[in-house]
């Protein structure tokens, strides 16, 4: 597996990248980066040109020059696509990744051959009746840096939140230092983002994931009704960041919908 670094015009992205044939484009969650699909990829590489970019602000990429939004996050990776020449892609996006994905097929759909939406999100109104998505307590809070070091316990604290082992801990710890204070600006944009208006307006083949421990679980069965001939698959007791806890199973899914 290689790893580059692409030009846009508002900086440089990492990425990682394996394979040859069809463009998968691989999009993380928030206060993450391309590393989250590390054990994903030599399982989708075997058939396809796997490529995991680092979203502005996370991983290795530059900063993003403000506080971006989802559609600003989207119209980078368009511009990553662009600088490698990447005409068409399979675009997988989890979490907040998801929600980029549904702004790049609906705004360029000529550039998404097909989707795949893992456990993307809205938070449910009580009336709606579809129950209550239960995030930890300050989860997304902004995080000041302090001399006492504090605010490396606190994201070591809000790494552990989700019961996985050490080694995914550590990742995830690793992850919100690289980040830094800076990094909760993604998830900021995620909770502002509801993607039920735009999900009918998706026209490419789909696949929705729910990993049934993953808090989003409760609304995908919503998501997978709205979106036009569109494929629910369901991963019983699958893990909230199932991409890196459950690698193979997450790819061996992606993997049977293509095809």
């Amino acid at each position: 597996m290689k790893k580059a670094y692409a030009d846009i015009p508002e900086g440089q992205m990492h990425y990682r990248i394996e394979g040859q044939g069809a463009t998968i484009l691989l999009l993380h969650a928030a206060v993450s980066s391309s590393d989250e699909y590390a054990r994903v990829i030599p399982f989708l590489s075997k058939k396809y040109l796997a490529i995991a970019p680092d979203f502005l602000g996370n991983g290795n990429s530059d900063p993003a020059p403000y506080q971006f939004s989802v559609p600003d996050h989207a119209r980078t990776i368009l511009s990553f696509m662009d600088s490698l020449g990447i005409e068409k892609a399979i675009v997988v996006g989890q979490h907040i990744g998801a929600k980029m994905a549904v702004e790049l097929a609906i705004n360029w759909p000529d550039r998404v051959s097909k989707l795949v939406l893992s456990n993307i999100g809205f938070y449910p109104k009580p009336e709606e009746g579809l129950g209550t998505v239960i995030d930890p307590p300050n989860y997304t809070g902004a995080v000041e840096i302090k001399a006492d070091g504090s605010h490396v316990v606190e994201w070591w604290r809000r790494s552990t939140c989700w019961g996985h082992p050490l080694e995914i801990v550590e990742e995830s710890f690793l992850e919100k230092v690289k980040a830094g204070p800076r990094g909760e600006e993604m998830h900021w944009a995620g909770e502002a983002y509801d993607p039920r208006e735009n999900l009918p307006l998706i026209k490419c083949p789909t696949l929705v994931i729910s990993a049934t421990r993953d808090v989003f679980s409760i609304v995908q069965e919503t998501v997978h009704r709205l979106i036009p001939q569109s494929k629910l698959t369901v991963i019983e007791n699958g893990p909230i960041d199932i991409n890196r806890v459950w690698p193979k199973e997450f790819a061996e899914t992606i993997l049977d919908y293509l095809g």
